[in-house]
């Protein structure tokens, strides 16, 4: 799980941490950098994935622009631009993954990783010291200061270093060791800037004209960013035995929608055919059916988040930017409740943003995982984040606390 994002010099963000729950909810006014949060965080998951190519950047949900454009416009003109983003994790073999990205001198529209260069130099060196080490106790103490907080990793190193020591009492000369070594330092690096929790995070920004389109595929299995290959992967869930209880967890979830009976696909369906049987519970027995074309888009929107959250191949660790698009405001409240339980017995972790009060009422900010950002420019334009937490006083709704004004979030130049 990531415990806390803290972000530096991307777009609007100058200086930001959040300490995350499982599921967050973020709200604001428009512009004042909620989405930029989003995607600095893709951008880190970018770089966890070694793959700083725009193509990579458009597909995890980041408005791409010129990487100049990408910077914050804060930062210092007169030191060289660099962006930081580094996740605090939980239970991981390092505790904390940092990228600190620049712009490749010989090609400006290329992102390079310089924390990672940073290390293959520095870390190098004194790691082919402490493998070669011939006295075992030293060897544990210097691995264990040479990776400070990060005991699991020492642990993975140190029969590494073990053998290392055995083969050189046979041999005799490190030399001979160089081929293992740098097979270690390798796999060092892998681990050190890469993982698959951050890796794999996505900013989803579901729109229906895709949600409705169902023979769209997507480069993102099983789920792209604006909805795309729902079909595909419902399909293949629903002829798989094991999926099975996966869409059937999924259709509970539609009974939010009183009109709703159930969904299916059709029998024979051919592999290049496309079509979704919706019944609804009120309609004659003669139209019992309709498809996805005919749908209302709350259905597929309520499809489509049900699906990222119970799913076991979507990410760990994934955005949803405006969850409240298209849906009523006390659907918004229940569908909160529901996807904060399925975050919970799917884990996952989840970041959303809202512009809908209603989201608010579906909070429990008693339950620790639970947590609400108020985000918010400050007087010099940076976008800053403040955590609202439980308070047994307070009477009204969040909704309400919210729409009043007491806790910020709201425009103030009118």
């Amino acid at each position: 799980m990531i415990k806390s994002l803290q972000i530096k010099n991307f777009k609007s963000v100058v200086n930001l941490s959040l300490d995350l729950g499982v599921f967050n909810v973020l709200i604001g006014e428009n512009g004042c950098g909620k989405s930029n949060i989003l995607e600095a965080a893709a951008f880190g998951a970018a770089a966890s994935a070694d793959k700083l190519d725009f193509e990579f950047l458009g597909s995890r949900g980041i408005r791409v622009t010129n990487p100049e454009f990408m910077y914050s416009a804060f930062a210092s003109k007169t030191k060289k631009k660099k962006m930081e983003i580094n996740f605090s994790v939980d239970n991981a073999l390092f505790k904390e993954n940092k990228y600190v990205l620049t712009l490749d001198t010989n090609s400006p529209k290329k992102w390079i990783n310089s924390n990672k260069e940073k290390y293959r130099k520095e870390i190098g060196e004194n790691l082919a010291l402490v493998l070669f080490e011939k006295n075992k106790k030293i060897r544990e103490n210097k691995l264990k200061k040479l990776f400070p907080g990060n005991e699991k990793y020492v642990l993975r190193l140190l029969p590494v270093a073990n053998k290392i020591s055995e083969n050189l009492k046979k041999i005799g000369k490190p030399e001979h060791e160089h081929g293992f070594f740098n097979f270690t330092f390798s796999k060092f690096l892998d681990d050190r800037f890469s993982n698959p929790t951050i890796s794999n995070y996505i900013v989803y920004s579901p729109e229906q004209s895709s949600l409705r389109k169902f023979e769209e595929t997507t480069q993102i299995y099983p789920l792209g960013i604006k909805g795309e290959g729902l079909f595909q992967y419902l399909k293949e869930i629903t002829f798989d035995k094991k999926g099975k209880n996966i869409l059937n967890d999924i259709k509970n979830n539609l009974a939010l929608l009183d009109w709703y009976e159930d969904f299916d696909l059709p029998v024979n369906l051919r592999k290049n055919e496309f079509s979704l049987k919706i019944k609804d519970k009120y309609l004659s027995e003669n139209l019992q059916y309709f498809d996805q074309r005919s749908t209302n888009e709350g259905f597929l929107f309520l499809l489509f988040y049900s699906t990222l959250f119970i799913s076991k191949t979507t990410p760990a660790f994934f955005a949803i930017d405006n969850i409240d698009a298209s849906l009523n405001p006390k659907l918004c409240m229940q569908l909160t409740k529901n996807l904060a339980a399925l975050a919970k017995k799917h884990k996952k972790q989840v970041i959303l943003t809202t512009q809908n009060p209603a989201i608010l009422d579906g909070l429990n900010l008693k339950d620790e995982s639970q947590r609400l950002f108020v985000v918010r420019r400050n007087d010099e334009g940076h976008t800053i984040a403040k955590r609202i937490e439980f308070k047994s006083e307070r009477k009204l709704k969040l909704s309400e606390v919210w729409t009043n004004g007491f806790i910020g979030g709201l425009p103030e130049n009118f």
